[in-house]
C-alpha cells in the first residue's frame, strides 16, 4: 500500500493546493508541513483529523491502513492498488477476489 508521505502528496495535488496552503491548513510553517509531506516528522492526532477533513478521507486511508474510505456523503471510494496494475489478467482476477 501507498505510504502516509505519498498518500499526502497526491491528495494535496489533487486539491491543487500549495504546501504553503497546507501549513496554514495545520497552522504551522511551511517548512514543518514539508518535512510531515516528506515523512520526516510525524502529525499530531488532531492534525491527522484535520487532514483527513480537508481531504473528506478517512484516517486509515491517509495513513495507508486501507485503499477505499466513505466520504461526508456515504460514498463509497475505491483506489486500485498500484502493486496490482503489473499482473496479468489472471493474478489480477485471483488478487481482486480476495482483496478487501
Amino acid at each position: 500500500m501507498a505510504s502516509f508521505s505519498d498518500r499526502l502528496k497526491t491528495l494535496r495535488k489533487s486539491k491543487n493546493a500549495t504546501q504553503a496552503h497546507m501549513a496554514k491548513v495545520l497552522e504551522c510553517g511551511e517548512r514543518h508541513y514539508q518535512k510531515i509531506e516528506y515523512g520526516e516528522i510525524n502529525l499530531t492526532q488532531d492534525n491527522l483529523i484535520k487532514l483527513a477533513d480537508f481531504f473528506d478521507v478517512s484516517t486509515d486511508y491517509l495513513l495507508g491502513r486501507t485503499n477505499y474510505w466513505i466520504d461526508k456523503e456515504g460514498t463509497l471510494h475505491t483506489k486500485v492498488p498500484v502493486d496490482i496494475l503489473n499482473l496479468d489478467t489472471a493474478e489480477l482476477l485471483k488478487k481482486l477476489s480476495t482483496s478487501e
